[in-house]
């Protein structure tokens, strides 16, 4: 019986949410807009920029400006990132990697990022051959918390998604995740443990280095 593993990118696979936070900082600021961690982390994180600033200005935004923004966005996104020194990804995730992929357990990348992010990120971190799906904010018309994306991306997989788990840190991602009726993993990078249990995740790892195909399949068992 085939098994399916589906990650979120940003706050999971890559540890890019001090730099998103960089870029939205400077964006908003510019603008004439307060910013605060505390709104990155409950108004933004995991959910697409144009779920989130509708939010923060607290009305619509025309869609070729909304659209202005987002590029604007992500393209100092992209600057900042591309060009960190930093270590971008969590402890043990090549290893844990490299066993999911001995195991043949077939694995998707599930995130809101737009497509330029995705490539740059699976490129910088010499991760494109990891995965079988890759779904991204391109692929779907709502993004997370609607449960679209797992959805679309366990159709993709073609696995029975009672058999397909997720690895979620934001809160918005594990309510999309949950939604679609997919079990899921927590990661500690955006919220405490026990805000992620509150959230319903079957269980919450800080990092990759204990983690491990068998604790998968119990899972998704």
């Amino acid at each position: 019986m085939e098994y399916g593993l589906i990650f979120d990118m940003d706050g999971v696979l890559v540890n890019s949410n001090p730099f998103h936070k960089i870029a939205w900082k400077n964006f908003l600021l510019g603008k004439g807009y307060p910013y605060s961690d505390e709104l990155f982390d409950t108004v933004i994180s995991g959910k697409t920029g144009d779920t989130s600033l509708p939010i923060i200005f607290g009305k619509e935004v025309p869609e070729k400006v909304m659209s202005g923004y987002l590029e604007e966005i992500d393209l100092e996104f992209r600057k900042i990132f591309g060009a960190t020194e930093e270590t971008i990804h969590f402890p043990g995730l090549y290893e844990f990697l490299d066993a999911i992929k001995s195991s043949g357990i077939r694995t998707a990348l599930a995130t809101s990022a737009p497509s330029e992010n995705v490539t740059q990120a699976l490129e910088k971190l010499r991760l494109q051959d990891y995965f079988h799906v890759i779904i991204n904010k391109n692929d779907v018309t709502r993004g997370k918390p609607d449960p679209e994306v797992y959805l679309t991306t366990v159709k993709r997989l073609g696995i029975n998604k009672g058999k397909c788990v997720v690895v979620e840190d934001s809160k918005a991602g594990i309510q999309s995740a949950l939604g679609a009726g997919l079990r899921v993993i927590g990661f500690s990078s955006s919220h405490t443990r026990e805000e992620l249990l509150d959230e319903g995740v079957d269980m919450v790892i800080d990092d990759f280095t204990n983690l491990n195909v068998n604790e998968i399949l119990k899972i998704a068992l």
